[in-house]
């Protein structure tokens, strides 16, 4: 099955009625999974449209533009995750300043039963939307009664006593705790980037490194050495360790933004423009000033030995979930 997808919701129209599943999905978590797959299955029974809708940019950026708020994944990785679970649409509305002063009523009238045809709506426990966030699950289950359609409200889901949450996942990743962050996910985190040109100093180490072009907005994490894996044009995959930081042994006062360097295990090709995905699987040290390079060097020896083992032991379903 093909998911359509639509970039605008004022060009979206639908001839079948739908179920819908709303919320942002940022990281498509394992809550944002459960609810996904309650939504296909419900959608199924009731000959629905499975639909799922979401928002871009993500409503905090708008409502609260002060905060240095980033997210878990790109639009495009967002899309390509909820792509793979088989909903048949997904559309994708962009959240301006005039839409996020639309009253929770309006919302429901004019987008979800006017514009959806949704005789389901499929939400978490702690969906908010309209004005202030003054509509919840409660009062759309309730108006819903009036209108015509049903509300399927999707509990916590809670994996080893933590609840999954987005800000959560995010709280991890910046505290370099990535077995917690793919815990919470289902999967490891992943920053997609192209490999652009550095200034060789992997190199010159011995140790060539790939500079990975960071999306703008995405959550990082904490600055320090990681084991990874690696996959080039979403092909094969590699096993390697990455830096993320300021390379403070060889500080560059225009360095602004942090870079990723990623090493890759026994390769010699030039990947020069590709696109490559980094999956942070364990973090191995903070990242630090050396004396010398010398000294740099043989701790990135101790690095890669430790990164092998780690990876060495990384379970098969990890594995399997990056492969797929």
């Amino acid at each position: 099955m093909i998911m359509k997808t639509y970039l605008d919701i004022e060009n979206f129209s639908t001839e079948k009625n739908t179920a819908v599943g709303l919320g942002n999905f940022d990281g498509v978590h394992l809550g944002h999974r459960r609810l996904i797959t309650v939504l296909k299955e419900e959608s199924r029974k009731r000959n629905l449209v499975s639909t799922i809708l979401t928002f871009d940019p993500h409503p905090s950026k708008i409502l609260f533009p002060e905060k240095d708020f980033s997210l878990i994944d790109t639009l495009n990785k967002k899309i390509s995750i909820i792509k793979s679970m088989g909903i048949s649409l997904l559309v994708i509305a962009p959240f301006t300043y005039e839409l996020s002063r639309l009253n929770w009523e309006e919302f429901v009238e004019k987008i979800l039963l006017e514009k959806m045809k949704a005789k389901l709506i499929v939400v978490g426990y702690n969906f908010t939307f309209g004005y202030n966030g003054q509509g919840n699950v409660e009062k759309l289950s309730n108006i819903g009664k009036e209108k015509g359609f049903e509300t399927i409200v999707i509990p916590p889901v809670k994996k080893e006593g933590e609840i999954v949450s987005s800000s959560k996942i995010r709280m991890f990743i910046k505290e370099g705790d990535m077995e917690k962050a793919q815990m919470l996910l289902g999967r490891p985190f992943s920053i997609e980037g192209r490999v652009i040109k550095g200034k060789s100093l992997g190199r010159k180490l011995g140790f060539p490194t790939a500079n990975i072009e960071i999306p703008e907005g995405i959550v990082l994490p904490s600055f320090g050495v990681y084991s990874v894996y690696i996959k080039i044009n979403n092909d094969k995959l590699y096993e390697g360790i990455a830096n993320i930081g300021i390379n403070p042994t060889f500080m560059d006062r225009n360095i602004k933004n942090p870079i990723l360097e990623v090493h890759i295990f026994d390769f010699t090709k030039l990947i020069y423009g590709e696109q490559v995905e980094v999956f942070f699987i364990k973090k191995i040290r903070d990242e630090k000033k050396f004396e010398t390079p010398n000294a740099l060097a043989e701790q990135i020896k101790n690095d890669i030995i430790t990164a092998r083992e780690i990876l060495r032991g990384a379970s098969f379903s990890r594995i399997s979930c990056i492969k797929g």
